[in-house]
């Protein structure tokens, strides 16, 4: 059996993400996701330093180097995207108002636990 590819990985996240979801995007393989969401769903996608409404990975020669994600990649924002400060981008988070983060493999302990929450 093969290994599945970075972007079978993020493709099959993103086949789980219901209709009108707000998801937080981490860093690595999480960072892809948002570019195999079928067009036709609405999910906003928020990135930990403070982008709420981040699109898929721009087009060659369409990129805009002060559009980047909490991983340093490129990506482009969607109508009515807006930014907040890197504090109020976690409390989103801490206070409950992103249904679903898909969190990368170094922000995951061995047993599941997030590794940086106490």
């Amino acid at each position: 059996m093969q290994p599945f590819s970075r972007d079978q990985m993020a493709r099959r996240a993103a086949d789980d993400i219901p209709e009108g979801w707000c998801v937080n995007l981490g860093i690595g393989i999480p960072t892809l996701v948002a570019n195999h969401v079928p067009t036709d769903r609405e999910v906003v996608f928020h990135s930990e330093n403070g982008i709420l409404g981040m699109g898929p990975a721009p087009e060659k020669g369409r990129e805009d180097p002060w559009l980047v994600n909490a991983g340093k990649q490129l990506i482009t924002l969607v109508p009515g995207a807006s930014f907040v400060g890197h504090a109020d981008s976690f409390a989103m988070i801490r206070g409950g108002h992103i249904d679903l983060c898909v969190l990368g493999g170094f922000e995951v302990a061995e047993n599941g636990d997030l590794a940086n929450w106490a």
